[in-house]
Formats: structure tokens, C-alpha cells, sequence
């Protein structure tokens, strides 16, 4: 689908303004010359921030008196106001295509704060990356009159900054060195049996602590944590699906003191077990999906 292309903002008149993050406008744009200069200590607008990422060609930022080239799948996102300012450098040879959305309210601010502080006002993101496909969903829906009102665009701010933090904190997925590959799977095997450090060093061929440190690498936490939540899985399964007493779940996931079961089981999902037992949406549910 053609994207239209222009600048569209939201001015939402529900008063008193009920919302704490909102879109104030969105854009896809394209510059040629050097007139296009934004300062953010010199703009009328407060509590806002920007994000705008390059389509094509390049533009520069300049944030407390650092300058960055912004190229193609990079971004900038700041805070209005604050010490920045963005602009089509005027030697450039070709043309700055970007897309961009302006969002106000203090959650955004916070938001804000917490990646600036993390991550600085330059990211680099791929094209399909999900932040970038939401935003030119975004646009799409602006251009065809989707986002018509106050509780819309707020659903639309969260979004996007919910997959933004989602897209720079989020482990992604991917292939596993082979000996912690084969631990995983000797853990998901084993569940049910008494597991020790060292049986699962052993298995894989690496000594004890450079076994841990690898799996931490690898996973972001501790082998004895992911066995813990292999077996919390398990019983919520075992809990949800079968009679079983909680002692005699304990011991299918291989914890033979039911009241540690029970101690483990609500510090890994959030509630007892004897409480996820008895909700009537569990029957529901088959897998816990648990954050690591």
C-alpha cells in the first residue's frame, strides 16, 4: 500500500484530558534544502518528545553539544525542551526521507527518560523491526481517519513505546552454543528427577563455573533458575489438567518438600498453587509463560 505522505497532528478536544501519554502529531517527510532546522530550547511546545527515523539519505542531531549523523535505519528521540537540535545538513546531495511521531504526556516523558538514560538519543533499528512497522501502521491509520479520537491515540502511544522498550530490553530469540543447547534440554528431560549443578556441568562437558557463567551469557539467568522455571511450568500444567495433590505435583516435578513447592511455586507465577487450582479460568490454561 502507498503511504500518504504529509504531516498530521491530534488535537483532541475531551476535557478534563483523561490520558497521561498521547499522539500530538505524526509525519513522513521528505527535505531538500537547509531550511529544515528544529531547536529544541527555542520550540513553543512542552512535555513532548520526538522520535524520527531515517527512510533514506542523512540528517544530523546535535544533543548537548554532541553531533551525530542520523542515516538510513537510525533514529533520533528526544525531549521537547530540552538541549538538541535537528536539521538537513545544507551540503548533503541527497534527500532526507523519514517518518516520525511526537507524542506528550508525563508517562511519555518517563518513558523517555528511562531509554535516553539507557540507550542515548541515537538508536539504530532495522526497517521491519516492530516499533518501525507500527509506525507506518500509524500512519496509514491517521491518513484513512482511524484515529478519530482521545482514547485511541492514547492506545496508539502506548503501543508504540511499549514495543520500543519491548524491541531494546527484550532477549531476543536465538540459536544456542551447543553445550547450553544441551543443557536446556537435559533440564527439560530431568525435571522430574533430582537435578544438580554439577550433574548438568558434567553432562555437557564443561567444568562447574565456566558451565554457569556460558549459560548466563547465553540465557541472562542462572541454570538452577531456568530448572526452577521448567519445573513451575510443568505444575501449573500438572495443576490446571489433573487431581494430583499439591504434594503429589511437588513430587512429579521433582520437589519432594511440599511446602517449598508451594514457597517456589507462588514466588515464580504469582499466586499459590492451591489459589491457581481454584480459578475458574484455569481450566483454560495450559503452558505458563513466565518472564525470566
Amino acid at each position: 500500500m502507498e503511504q500518504k505522505r504529509g504531516s498530521y497532528g491530534f488535537r483532541f478536544q475531551e476535557n478534563p484530558y483523561p490520558f497521561v501519554m498521547n499522539l500530538w502529531n505524526v509525519g513522513w517527510e521528505i527535505e531538500s534544502d537547509g531550511s529544515y532546522h528544529w531547536d529544541g530550547r527555542k520550540r513553543l511546545e512542552n512535555e513532548k518528545i520526538v522520535f524520527q527515523y531515517t527512510l533514506s539519505g542523512l540528517g544530523k542531531l546535535t544533543y548537548e553539544n554532541k553531533e551525530y549523523d542520523i542515516g538510513k535505519h537510525q533514529a533520533f528521540f528526544v525531549s521537547v525542551p530540552s538541549d538538541h537540535r535537528y536539521y538537513f545538513p545544507p551540503d548533503s546531495n541527497e534527500n532526507w526521507e523519514f517518518i516520525y511521531v511526537t507524542m506528550e504526556g508525563s508517562e511519555a516523558i518517563r518513558m523517555h527518560e528511562h531509554v535516553l538514560k539507557k540507550y542515548g538519543p541515537v538508536l539504530s533499528i532495522q526497517r521491519e523491526a516492530e516499533p518501525i512497522r507500527l509506525l507506518l501502521k500509524l500512519l496509514s491509520e491517521t491518513a484513512a481517519g482511524d484515529i478519530h479520537n482521545s482514547y485511541i491515540g492514547s492506545q496508539k502511544a502506548y503501543e508504540f513505546m511499549t514495543s520500543m522498550l519491548h524491541f531494546l530490553e527484550a532477549p531476543s530469540k536465538k540459536r544456542l552454543k551447543a553445550p547450553i543447547a544441551n543443557a536446556v534440554q537435559y533440564i527439560e528431560e530431568k525435571a522430574a528427577d533430582p537435578i544438580h549443578l554439577e550433574d548438568i556441568a558434567h553432562h555437557v562437558g564443561l567444568s562447574k563455573y565456566y558451565f554457569i557463567k556460558q549459560f548466563k551469557i547465553e540465557l541472562n539467568i542462572t541454570p538452577m533458575h531456568y530448572v526452577t522455571i521448567v519445573r513451575m511450568k510443568k505444575a501449573a500444567y500438572l495443576l490446571a489438567q489433573t487431581d494430583d495433590t499439591i504434594a503429589e505435583v511437588a513430587h512429579q516435578v521433582g520437589i519432594d518438600d511440599p511446602n517449598y513447592f508451594t514457597k517456589l511455586f507462588k514466588k515464580t507465577v504469582g499466586v499459590s498453587a492451591s489459589k491457581f487450582r481454584k480459578n475458574e479460568d484455569t481450566h483454560l490454561i495450559d503452558y505458563i509463560i513466565t518472564e525470566w
